[in-house]
């Protein structure tokens, strides 16, 4: 009786709620939304950085977007994707040694010399024609497919119109050729003119081969010796002359001082002869005769001789002794 009763118990049928199951299928659902949410809102999201430019590129419907210029969050279709660009002022440095962002241009003058020639171009992205320019320069490679290789291309094409010593006796000259044939060239390209602001292009220096800046240094230094060499000739002249100068001034001060003592002597004389009556040639006689006498007398070695009966004395040669 009780086996029985426990079978029948056994077998009734427990039937779940449909509610519950519809519940939980709605659960599940709305997870699956929100995942779906969540991706497609990280997808679709992106941030633009300051100092960037950036276009959304929709491959489904084959557009390009308006640009985007930083800071700024903006949206996009979950399929499509970003392209960015630096939008601050850039420097392509094509020199001869690092740093460097390309090597120098290697130009040979009309005279087939090998000269190396750095180049500095500096430019910028114009914001709101970025969209042209990646329509245009999908992988962003306009830098090194345009501007570097446009660069090299009129850089040489100006050297070759040049001879090594216009190069460098002309330098300035080349520099601005140079410099204005560059910027009418990359300015005046449909695409990359109204794309690219360039805010300088210039020529800062031109290597010359070793062996001719020997050559020039070898030609510098002779000339320096040269300007020596005359510098010490002209040093020279300059004494030789002050000290002929100096012989003669002297010369004639000294011939001055003599006439000025003779013109004094002579009036001397001459006003003793008036006074006295005695010939002026006499007096002249007696006064240079007292002068040699003046003379001899200084060297202390002097003997005189009066003649007895005379009035001229005499002077004899200068004795042997001290006196």
């Amino acid at each position: 009786m009780e086996v029985a009763v426990a079978n029948s118990v056994a077998e009734i049928p427990v039937k779940v709620s449909g509610g519950v199951e519809r519940f939980r299928t709605a659960i599940v659902a709305a997870v699956l939304l929100l995942i779906a949410a969540v991706a497609i809102a990280a997808t679709s999201v992106y941030q633009v950085q300051l100092g960037e430019v950036a276009v959304v590129v929709d491959p489904v419907f084959k557009s390009i977007s308006r640009p985007v210029l930083g800071p700024a969050i903006a949206f996009k279709p979950p399929w499509a994707y970003v392209v960015k660009d630096y939008a601050g002022v850039e420097a392509i440095d094509m020199f001869f040694e690092p740093p460097r962002d390309y090597p120098a241009i290697s130009a040979l003058t009309r005279d087939g010399v090998l000269v190396e020639v750095d180049v500095t171009i500096r430019y910028r992205i114009v914001p709101d024609k970025f969209d042209v320019l990646v329509k245009y320069y999908p992988r962003l490679n306009y830098e090194e497919d345009f501007l570097v290789a446009t660069a090299r291309q009129v850089v040489r094409e100006v050297i070759s119109n040049y001879t090594l010593t216009d190069i460098i006796e002309r330098r300035e000259v080349v520099a601005n050729h140079v410099e204005t044939a560059l910027a009418k060239r990359l300015k005046g390209d449909p695409i990359i003119g109204q794309c690219l602001d360039f805010l300088g292009i210039n020529l800062r220096n031109i290597k010359l081969p070793d062996e001719v800046l020997a050559a020039i240094n070898e030609k510098i230094a002779a000339q320096q010796r040269a300007l020596k060499a005359e510098y010490e000739r002209q040093a020279t002249l300059i004494q030789a002359n002050a000290t002929a100068q100096r012989t003669l001034i002297e010369a004639e001060a000294q011939a001055r001082a003599l006439l000025t003592v003779a013109r004094a002597q002579a009036e001397s004389i001459e006003l003793i002869a008036n006074v006295t009556g005695v010939p002026s040639s006499e007096i002249a006689s007696y006064y240079f005769y007292l002068e040699a006498v003046k003379e001899m007398a200084k060297s202390g070695r002097a003997i005189m001789v009066v003649s007895p009966g005379g009035t001229s004395p005499l002077i004899a040669v200068p004795g042997t002794g001290g006196g």
